[in-house]
């Protein structure tokens, strides 16, 4: 059976300064399939997520998604590529704090030219997906911090990314709550085919995924 790979990266390095981050790294991802970058402080396992996302650029190697170097790609093109085919959730969610749950989940299709009532219609529909009813109109601070994370993961799958990005997703969460959002990446996975790269150090975490990739020193051990 052929593998739907839907990033490949071979032969990555990143330095900072005379730090080695990443010394040369293999990695394929496949469609639907949730990875887990495991790795101590400072292994590279942030830099490695934020090179195949196309947010930090690689100083050498290849990062093929749908046919196209993501390494070479302009600032431009990378930041399309970050509105449509990626999404992104992080430890904080970084949701507006000024702007509703609805607000926020809409952006990313208001960005994308889509017309305000339909985006407003679909963000309406992802918060229900979630659980979210009746919190359309709370500011990130009224919600919990659970419920601030599903907003973040709407809002990053209201655009049907291929790929999903999660840096440390239940770090700011009690067990509960990350088990919650975990069951959550879970049926995105299987249901929705995106994939999933999760940076995490919790061992509990990453046993929800297909796969564990450890990160030591800047290699994949």
């Amino acid at each position: 059976m052929s593998r739907n790979i839907v990033i490949d990266a071979k032969a990555i390095r990143k330095s900072y300064g005379t730090t080695e981050a990443l010394r040369g790294v293999n990695i394929a991802i496949e469609s639907g399939e949730m990875v887990a970058i495991m790795g101590p402080s400072g292994s590279g396992k942030t830099t490695l997520l934020l090179c195949l996302a196309g947010i930090e650029q690689p100083d050498s190697g290849i990062i093929t998604f749908q046919d196209k170097n993501i390494p070479e790609l302009s600032d431009s093109e990378r930041t399309i590529l970050r509105r449509t085919d990626f999404g992104f959730v992080f430890q904080f969610g970084q949701l507006v704090p000024e702007l509703s749950a609805l607000d926020n989940v809409a952006v990313p299709l208001l960005l994308n030219g889509v017309k305000k009532k339909i985006a407003y219609d679909q963000a309406r529909l992802m918060l229900c997906k979630f659980g979210l009813q009746g919190k359309e109109n709370n500011l990130p601070g009224e919600l919990s911090g659970g419920q601030a994370q599903r907003v973040a993961i709407a809002r990053a799958m209201i655009i049907k990314p291929k790929v999903l990005f999660a840096d440390e997703p239940t770090g700011a969460l009690d067990s509960f709550n990350s088990e919650q959002i975990m069951d959550l990446f879970v049926s995105i996975a299987k249901n929705n085919k995106t994939a999933i790269i999760i940076v995490t150090h919790e061992p509990s975490i990453a046993a929800h995924a297909d796969r564990e990739v450890i990160v030591r020193d800047g290699l994949i051990k």
